[in-house]
């Protein structure tokens, strides 16, 4: 069943790009030569168009992936999500030969309603796909986050639109970019959390941006990640990880220690009890990177085996 879900799913936003651009107005002079200020503005709007529909093609495409079984209630919100995202190509038409305050509402508020129905479903596969409750509820509340940021800034954008037309266009040709790589990150750190216990999984949330030094650099090296390698489960990509990762357990241990000689009574126990759980996660971080070294080892003589057996075959 979620074999034809998915297919129907990909049919119709097959069809919907496929509107989009044959709806495209191309306006002509006098002369019969085409107008080319205009054509330029309605491919940019096209554009908009595409890569909001792909986007979502995207994220919902790899939400399915992840469960086995699709339910009643998250296919009727998969349906509701291709009926408004159907409205995408008229709306697109509107503002392409109208580019006015009233249309550009139309196509904000049409998106924010896609948008919303689609992160609803996501968070429902999501939820579906985790069996581990507590896994399941870290990550359900950072989508929940995430959402929540995400329609407050279209929101913003719809007000900022009503003001500025040109600059809010902009913006909603970002927006699906931006919620693209963000969905290749989380997948990227996906990877890196399966490879962790459930004891490093709660101290890298715990610890996470301190792991990577900021937010900003996490984004940056997730996104590096994603782009050099095609693999999904690859110990070896995350072995400056770790490494980094050590690093911030040992600095943190050693500012710890400085500090004891000037502190008294309680906060001198909360310090040593913090340079406690902080070499019990350091242990657990170097059990980590062995096991790392044993996965390459393992795959690197399998490969090797392979390769092995390939030449005396030829």
């Amino acid at each position: 069943m979620k074999e034809r879900v998915v297919v129907f799913g990909d049919a119709i936003i097959a069809i919907i790009l496929t509107i989009i651009v044959l709806e495209l107005p191309i306006q002509t002079a006098a002369n019969g030569a085409v107008d080319m200020v205009s054509l330029f503005r309605a491919v940019g709007i096209y554009f908009i168009s595409f890569c909001f529909v792909a986007n979502l093609w995207f994220q919902t495409g790899y939400a399915f992936n992840k469960i086995e079984q699709v339910k009643n209630k998250d296919l009727v919100i998969y349906l509701l999500l291709l009926f408004f995202l159907s409205l995408v190509p008229s709306a697109t038409r509107l503002l392409i030969e109208d580019t006015t305050k009233q249309t550009l509402l139309i196509y904000g508020v049409l998106t924010l309603i896609v948008t919303l129905v689609m992160r609803r479903l996501i968070v429902a596969l999501t939820e579906q796909s985790f069996k581990g409750e507590k896994q399941r509820k870290r990550r359900v509340n950072e989508l929940n986050k995430q959402d929540l940021l995400s329609i407050i800034f279209r929101i913003v954008v719809l007000i900022f639109g009503l003001f500025y037309v040109r600059p809010a266009l902009i913006i909603y040709l970002i927006l699906p970019i931006l919620a693209f790589l963000q969905n290749i990150i989380d997948r990227e750190e996906d990877s890196l959390i399966a490879s962790l216990d459930d004891e490093q999984q709660a101290d890298y949330f715990q610890d996470r941006n301190q792991v990577w030094g900021n937010s900003m650099r996490r984004y940056s090296k997730l996104l590096r990640d994603s782009m050099k390698t095609s693999g999904e489960q690859d110990p070896d990509r995350w072995k400056q990880v770790m490494v980094d990762w050590e690093e911030h357990i040992n600095k943190e241990i050693n500012e710890r220690k400085e500090q004891l000689s000037s502190l008294n009574g309680n906060d001198r126990h909360r310090a040593e009890n913090e340079i406690a759980r902080l070499e019990k996660q350091k242990q657990r971080m170097e059990r980590q990177k062995a096991m790392t070294e044993r996965r390459i080892n393992e795959a690197k003589e399998l490969s090797d085996q392979v390769l092995s057996q390939s030449r005396k075959r030829k």
